[in-house]
Formats: C-alpha cells, structure tokens, sequence
C-alpha cells in the first residue's frame, strides 16, 4: 500500500551491516576499560583510607588507656594495618600527647589529649598507575581520644555515723 501512494521503503540489504557491532563495540572497549580501572583504584583508595582511619583509632583508643607505651602503640597500629593486607613497615606512624608535649601515654594524666597520625605512600597500596590520573601522592589520617587513665580513688575506712 505505501508504494501504491508514492512512499518508497529503503531496505538496506543485510549483509551491508554485517560487521557494525563490532566496529562499535572496539571503539567503546577502551574507554570502556579505562572507566572500570579508574573505579577499580578509586575504591582501592577509598578502601586504604578507611583501614588507615580504624589504625588510627585504634591506636589512639590504646593510647589513651594509659597501659601502653607510644611505641607500642605504633606496633599496634603496624600490626592492625598489616591484618589488613597492607605493610604497616611503609606507615609513618605519630603519637602525639597534644596536652602536654613529651608525655608518653603511660605517664599521662586523666584527660590527657592524644593523637595519632597515620600516613603512607599511595603507591605503596595502589594496584594501578593512579598518580597518573590523580595527585595524590600519600594518604594520612588522624585520631584524637582523650586519656581514660583512672584517677586513684582513696576511700576512708572511717565509716561516718
């Protein structure tokens, strides 16, 4: 019916498409593949930045307990990283008593301030080229707890009547 009004129907023959999906397909693949990388080591950053923030409190809460040394703390953040799959040797690890410089967390007073700082080299923990696509050259957190050491409590043996 619609030759019979004048309108002509193109019909490309088949085999002149034959081949496009595949011309199509190998000029998105690149691109394509880029993306997911990019994804891929954005959530490994992602990934490295949050075990770095829980190594960071958690040495801070052990810092602030007043039980351990500063160096210990550094070990228990370098072994918290390392049950994480990353090498606590390439970490840079602070432990600042922030209320009173040079005071070591065994020594401290109750309500203390401490921090801990956390650093390490993006291409330490990156699976791909990332500094190429971004600038980021180190990954660092901190943590601040406050000093939980208890206060001695002398109670009298006087009972009041």
């Amino acid at each position: 019916m619609l030759a019979r009004q004048g309108i002509s129907r193109r019909v490309r023959p088949h085999h002149l498409r034959r081949g496009v999906a595949a011309v199509e397909m190998a000029a998105i693949t690149p691109l394509l593949l880029i993306l997911i990388l990019g994804i891929w080591e954005v959530s490994r950053m992602v990934e490295v930045q949050q075990v770095l923030q829980n190594a960071a409190r958690e040495g801070a809460r052990q810092a602030a307990s007043g039980r351990i040394s500063a160096s210990a703390v550094k070990t228990v953040v370098s072994n918290y990283l390392t049950s994480n799959k990353i090498d606590g040797t390439k970490a840079t690890i602070t432990v600042t008593n922030v209320t009173t410089a040079g005071v070591d967390p065994t020594n401290a007073t109750q309500l203390d301030q401490f921090r801990v700082d956390v650093s390490i080299p993006f291409d330490e923990v990156g699976w791909l080229l990332v500094l190429r696509v971004t600038n980021v050259a180190t990954l660092s957190t901190s943590a601040t707890w406050f000093s939980q050491r208890d206060v001695p409590l002398a109670v009298s043996s006087n009972i009041p009547y």
